[in-house]
């Protein structure tokens, strides 16, 4: 769980950064991309059967999808209903 702590950590600030270089229709993309890796990484990692550096590092892709998506997502909220 620490990689996944990690991981809210790093994609929120990241995905701020990325939001306010692209925007935020082509953050979305990046999001996707992002949600692309976290499934064949945490394919790999189940299929592998062993708990390695996999496990971590699919923790961490966890924790950063999940950040990623959320401060995208409170992002366009607030641009919808606060502005």
């Amino acid at each position: 769980m620490v990689a996944f702590g990690i991981g809210e950590v790093v994609g929120s600030i990241i995905i701020g950064i990325i939001i306010d270089k692209i925007g935020s229709k082509k953050t979305s993309l990046v999001n996707i991309l992002i949600i692309l890796i976290m499934i064949n990484v945490t394919a790999a990692s189940v299929y592998s059967e062993k708990y390695d550096w996999m496990t971590f590092l699919m923790c961490f892709l966890w924790g950063l999808q999940d950040s990623s998506l959320n401060i995208h997502t409170f992002q366009i909220l607030g641009f919808e209903f606060i502005s």
